[in-house]
C-alpha cells in the first residue's frame, strides 16, 4: 500500500507550502491496458516524465494501479522525480510526509525550470507505507501538477 499526499501552495510573503492531506493507495506490480489510450500501471514501474490522471482519486481510496496516458493527451500530473528515503526501520507517516515535501520541493526546479516558490505549478507525492517498506520500498514519487487544470504536453522546463 502507498499513500499520496496532495500539497497546495498558498501566497504569504511568496508561495509557501501550506497543508497536506493524505490519500491511501495500494499499488501492485504489472501493467494492464484499458480503453481510450489509457493504461493502468504500477506506480513502482513509472519513469520520470510519465503522465498520469490521478486527480479524481477519492481521498482514502485503495488503488491497485495509476492511470497513465501519453503526455500529448490531457492529464492531471506528471512524474518529475523519484527520490529515495532514509534506510532503517519504518520512520512513520509524519517523517515520510516531511521528507517528501522537502525532497520533492528541492528537485522541483530541476524538472520545471524554476524554483517551487516562484512557480504557479504545484506537486503531490506518493510515499511508502509500512507494508511496502517491509518489501524494500524506499521511494517517494514526486508528481507535478497545474492546480485545477488538465495539462496537454509535458511540464518539463515549463518555467512557470
Amino acid at each position: 500500500m502507498r499513500f499520496m499526499i496532495r500539497c497546495l501552495a498558498v501566497a504569504a510573503a511568496g508561495l509557501l507550502l501550506a497543508g497536506c492531506t493524505g490519500e491511501a493507495g495500494d499499488l501492485t506490480a504489472g501493467s494492464v491496458a484499458s480503453t481510450e489510450g489509457v493504461e493502468a500501471e504500477s506506480l513502482l514501474e513509472l519513469a520520470v516524465g510519465t503522465c498520469v490522471n490521478d486527480a479524481e482519486t477519492p481521498l482514502g481510496a485503495d488503488l491497485t494501479e495509476v492511470p497513465t496516458v501519453a503526455c500529448s493527451e490531457p492529464h492531471d500530473s506528471e512524474l518529475f522525480a523519484v527520490v529515495t528515503t532514509t534506510e532503517g526501520p519504518y520512520p512513520g507517516v509524519d517523517t515520510l510526509v516531511s521528507e517528501g515535501q522537502d525532497k520533492c520541493q528541492a528537485v522541483f526546479a530541476e524538472f520545471v525550470g524554476i524554483d517551487f516558490r516562484s512557480s504557479v505549478l504545484d506537486y503531490h507525492f506518493y510515499y511508502p507505507t509500512p507494508s511496502s517498506w517491509a518489501q524494500g520500498d524506499r521511494s517517494i514519487y514526486c508528481m507535478v501538477i497545474d492546480p485545477g487544470l488538465k495539462v496537454v504536453g509535458t511540464l518539463q522546463d515549463a518555467k512557470r
